[in-house]
């Protein structure tokens, strides 16, 4: 798949539990009910009127969800600062530049947003190389590590890109 623009809707409560299983297929099972975990937490906020500072996007295409991004600005860190949440494609897709585009355009809404900062944070165990190769890739360079992040004893890593 050429990168191309696509058109990303915004999330809804219904869409919950496919994203979760989109989810659970292109990454795990841990990650996927951590996903849950923090997308009924952001429509519940909205439903009181809370803005947790988080956005999710979908990709659709013939009914199906097939790629998923969001942005996530902490409300009580710098105004400036903005980072990648949720963000995968399903796996008949990888691979075929779905999620160099996807990644594109959440660059795009965060400038639009006026962020200059794009933090992802991953993690530095085997089932993540993958993804550290892919935002390597693009620009993202490697700001920080946090050891011992995970149960699992895994350290999450922390990439960053400037936005112009």
């Amino acid at each position: 798949m050429p990168q191309t623009p696509i058109s990303l809707l915004p999330m809804q409560r219904t869409d919950i539990e496919a994203a979760v299983e989109l989810i659970r297929k292109s990454m795990n099972g841990i990650e996927a009910r951590f996903a849950h975990k923090t997308m009924d937490f952001h429509f519940g906020c909205l439903d009181h009127g809370l803005n947790d500072g988080r956005e999710y996007y979908l990709y659709r295409r013939e009914g199906r969800i097939l790629g998923l991004v969001g942005l996530h600005n902490y409300i009580w860190g710098p105004r400036e600062n903005v980072w990648l949440t949720w963000f995968c494609v399903h796996p008949e897709l990888q691979g075929q530049g779905l999620g160099t585009t996807l990644l594109s355009a959440a660059e795009t809404m965060a400038k639009k947003l006026d962020y200059r900062k794009f933090f992802i944070e991953t993690y530095d165990m085997p089932d993540f190389a993958r993804a550290r190769a892919f935002y390597e890739k693009r620009g993202y360079t490697r700001s920080g590590t946090i050891d011992n992040y995970l149960p699992n004893r895994a350290g999450m890593v922390v990439y960053l890109k400037l936005l112009q």
